[in-house]
């Protein structure tokens, strides 16, 4: 998402956000899921942030939608989600994804999905330190092929790397996570 926007996200807030994005009892009828579907006139500030601005909205909201470890960073600067974890523009970004409107990015690996993937857990608190020792590609081959539905080979293919090198990576982070220094 470089290419839309050239700003830095800044990685001290969006790692200290401390609620992967929870749904709310009952999340289908409510207000904000019923506002999911409003156009959204506004876009990304940098990898990890967008400006969420409903055509019924008087103003634009600051969002932090990103992938971090294997869940979803989310934070919206309106009072209702302070108040409810949860708002329409927090909707808007989620029913976008899910609908392949939206490309959102993981904060470690750079690399960007087009929709959830298999390994995301939603409503369910990650430790940011819990892939602290991995590099972005040991983390990438971890999450994909490890947790996720992708084998070594496939994703060597995927990727353009060979499937030693992949192999090797899941390897070593499956090593590390698992405690063991190599």
């Amino acid at each position: 998402m470089s290419s839309q926007s050239e700003a830095t996200p800044d990685l001290a807030t969006i790692e200290t956000t401390a609620s992967p994005l929870t749904f709310p009892d009952e999340f289908d009828m409510s207000g904000s899921w019923e506002r999911k579907t409003e156009r959204d006139r506004g876009g990304w500030v940098n990898d990890a942030e967008r400006m969420v601005w409903l055509e019924n909205s008087d103003e634009p909201r600051r969002v932090v939608f990103v992938l971090s470890g294997r869940v979803l960073r989310v934070n919206c600067d309106c009072p209702g989600y302070h108040y409810d974890d949860w708002c329409a523009h927090v909707a808007s970004c989620w029913w976008d994804w899910i609908t392949g409107g939206l490309v959102v990015t993981h904060l470690q690996t750079g690399r960007e999905y087009d929709a959830p993937p298999s390994w995301l857990r939603v409503a369910e608190r990650g430790d940011a330190r819990e892939f602290a020792g991995l590099t972005p590609k040991e983390l990438d081959a971890y999450l994909t092929c490890e947790l996720g539905e992708c084998g070594v080979r496939e994703y060597a293919r995927e990727t353009g790397r060979a499937p030693g090198t992949v192999g090797n990576q899941l390897r070593w982070a499956r090593e590390k996570v698992g405690g063991e220094q190599a």
